[in-house]
């Protein structure tokens, strides 16, 4: 069987490995001239090393830890040095008030009512599909600034976007997905606890590089599928490549812009119109020392305003110098883009400044990526069904269309948004064309 693969991220490495274990022949077909998809690493002068996109592995996804060994790679804990800060209602304290822990647990009592791979089945499904979080919270939340800061913590800090932007059946799926906000949220033995020695570039590098040789092709993106009678062909600028199968695996919103014949059925079709990719932006302060130390901090900040809803120390073992990395997202993402990079810099640093104190106005380098911006990429972290359609939609997700099946972190149940989801999808889809009939 010869399998075409769209995408070089950890869903189609995933993928395109399992396919080549069941005896398939595949070629991946990569748009951007690097592997990785939503990674990338880069390095300063000095060997600083800054991971970009997807950075953290939590101890529980077992693919991930099982990739890592396999390709002889090791992992190493995030800094984990001092307290915490939240800035709520524009002071510092070291921890949020009792009212977000209650809130939160609301939802993770609502999320257990969920099965992440039917949520449009949830008894109350319909409800919550058209009930935004924000929606949510204004009635639910004790205060407004609980509500702000659960909004801005748990849909912008999973899901990169506001709280009006996003259902509450959306947030259940997420938080069951991913075991619950205690381990999406969790630095030491939740989601940010481990990242690796080199960066996760370097892995996807590795499972390329252990594919066969010429299995992917960089520079080629897919600008049409066709289906007949004898197999589908994938359409690149460079020319065609005719198989029995293809697997899809970048993110619906992506996906929705190959042209296909015969065209996808309505309901896929709308599917990728309503799965737009989140908003953030991705910040690495660089300094000489990790100043906040001497204080007692963490650098491990969220905020209930402003336009940086997070920060975590970032720096690695042996590194000269230290690296702290602020988050923005949704609308505060948005409204920091619409600047010029001198005033958007100002803006960080400041905001910074709040939060870990003056020293953090003078960073060596500031350092940011908009993954908005990629044309291959369009938006972080993942892709999230607008209010109102995972019971129409969401039975599309995962369903194949005749010789076109579906991968990526998206149509993950379990780690969805995550790489462990990634590289879970790649293998559920190649499963799916493995098991196909032969002719």
């Amino acid at each position: 069987m010869r399998v075409v693969v769209v995408g070089a991220g950890f869903s189609g490495l995933a993928a395109a490995a399992a396919l080549c274990r069941g005896g398939a022949r595949v070629l991946v077909l990569e748009a951007r001239e690097r592997v990785g998809g939503r990674v990338a690493t880069r390095r300063l002068a000095d060997g600083t090393a800054l991971d970009l996109g997807a950075q953290w592995i939590d101890p529980t996804q077992d693919r991930m830890a099982a990739l890592v060994a396999e390709h002889g790679l090791t992992t190493f804990p995030s800094a984990a040095h001092g307290r915490p800060a939240v800035r709520w209602d524009g002071r510092l304290r070291e921890t949020p008030p009792e009212s977000v822990r209650q809130t939160v647990n609301l939802l993770d009592d609502l999320a257990a009512g969920v099965d992440p791979a039917a949520p449009w089945r949830a008894a109350r499904a319909d409800e919550w599909d058209r009930l935004t979080l924000g929606g949510w919270l204004s009635t639910t939340a004790p205060d407004p600034v609980t509500a702000r800061y659960v909004g801005r913590l748990i849909a912008g800090g999973l899901l990169a976007v506001d709280p009006d932007e996003v259902s509450l059946l959306q947030v259940l799926f997420y938080l069951r997905s991913g075991g619950g906000s205690g381990s999406l949220l969790g630095m030491a033995g939740g989601a940010q606890q481990d990242r690796l020695v080199g960066g996760p570039a370097l892995l996807a590098e590795r499972m390329a590089a252990a594919l066969p040789s010429g299995t992917v092709r960089s520079g080629a993106p897919v600008r049409a599928v066709h289906q007949d009678g004898h197999g589908v062909v994938a359409h690149t600028d460079e020319g065609a490549y005719r198989a029995e199968a293809v697997v899809v695996a970048v993110a619906p919103a992506l996906a929705g812009r190959i042209a296909y014949a015969p065209a996808l059925p309505a309901l896929r079709d709308a599917l990728t119109q309503r799965m737009p990719m989140g908003s953030a932006l991705k910040l690495h302060a660089v300094y000489p020392t990790p100043f906040w130390r001497a204080d007692g901090w963490s650098g491990v900040t969220t905020s209930a305003d402003g336009p940086l809803t997070e920060t975590v120390e970032n720096s690695t073992p042996g590194s000269t110098r230290a690296v702290l990395t602020a988050f923005s997202y949704g609308r505060q993402a948005r409204d920091l883009r619409r600047l010029s990079p001198g005033r958007r810099r100002a803006e960080v640093l400041a905001a910074l400044v709040e939060l870990v104190g003056p020293a953090a106005a003078g960073p060596d380098d500031l350092v940011e990526h908009d993954w908005s911006a990629d044309e291959w990429t369009r938006g972080c972290f993942c892709g999230a069904l607008t209010p109102g359609s995972w019971r129409d939609h969401g039975p599309e997700l995962r369903r194949p269309v005749g010789r076109v099946h579906w991968a990526g972190t998206e149509t993950a149940t379990r780690w969805a948004g995550y790489l462990e989801g990634a590289v879970l999808a790649g293998e559920r889809a190649a499963a799916e064309v493995l098991a196909r009939p032969t002719a």
